[in-house]
């Protein structure tokens, strides 16, 4: 198993308690919902993390599946199988190529994960490949309307300050959410079939702006990439970051600060 990198030890540190129940558990409810339950499901998890969903989705299928959990992070990996499960088997391995044979599962899936990958629709065709015909997959991912609030405010701190590239970079950014019309086509464009999409929302709330940028959900997720769009490092960045921080205050002074979740099911089946 490589080493994993400071980013992910801290991320895998905290998951549990601070990343888990604010956004993968209220993804998951749907997904649990839509699980085919087949006898003898062997299964695939892209992006298992601590490994939370996999013993969830293991308890729900028959005593003769079997769930193969994978995650890119070692520390993830480390964690998860610190609580083993039965037919629950954890690895910590790439999205290519994936540990297990083209056309061997029935059911692939993956939460929230694939939107952290360059290429998601590249990503869903590569997950599609592993399923047998008549297989399933079921992919979440954070849909365009995500962050609303945090990036109206972003956006209004990037005019007034006149950062012309910074608002170009910030429209390509919102740009990589995709809508849900763009979400459905990535599954049809794998060649599958009965594709359909369930949207759900909710909101995370914080007490202030502190609190929101040093949430575990918040810096170890989209901040490195948000600050990118601002420069990256150094004082351009920190400046802009200091007048976002004090236009959530302003605004919402004395109230929580709320920024909505838009959350897709993605589901299609593998053609017979």
């Amino acid at each position: 198993m490589k080493r994993p990198s400071p980013r992910q030890q801290k991320l895998a540190s905290v998951y549990d308690a601070d990343v888990w129940p604010l956004g993968p558990l209220r993804a998951a409810e749907p997904l649990l919902r839509a699980l085919p339950r087949r006898p003898k499901t062997v299964a695939l998890e892209y992006g298992c993390a601590t490994g939370k969903l996999a013993r969830a989705v293991a308890e729900r299928l028959d005593d003769e599946s079997r769930v193969v959990a994978v995650d890119p992070s070692p520390a993830m990996i480390e964690i998860a199988t610190a609580e083993p499960a039965p037919r629950v088997e954890y690895q910590a391995a790439d999205l290519s190529p994936l540990p297990v044979a083209p056309a061997s599962c029935d059911l692939v899936y993956s939460n929230l994960a694939v939107a952290d990958l360059p290429k998601p629709g590249e990503a869903m065709a590569e997950l599609a490949r592993a399923l047998k015909p008549g297989g399933k997959l079921l992919v979440t991912l954070p849909l365009r309307g995500s962050w609303a609030e945090f990036l109206d405010l972003y956006r209004d701190v990037l005019r007034e300050h006149g950062k012309h590239d910074a608002l170009a970079s910030l429209q390509v950014y919102e740009k990589t959410l995709p809508d849900p019309v763009t979400a459905t086509r990535w599954l049809e464009s794998a060649n599958l079939t009965n594709v359909t999409l369930e949207t759900v929302r909710w909101e995370l709330l914080f007490k202030s702006a502190r609190e929101f940028f040093f949430a575990p959900i918040i810096e170890l997720g989209p901040l490195s990439t948000w600050k990118q769009i601002a420069g990256g490092r150094g004082g351009e960045m920190q400046d802009v970051f200091f007048f976002v921080k004090e236009a959530i205050e302003t605004y919402f002074s004395g109230l929580v600060f709320p920024v909505t979740m838009v959350v897709g099911l993605l589901q299609g089946e593998r053609r017979s």
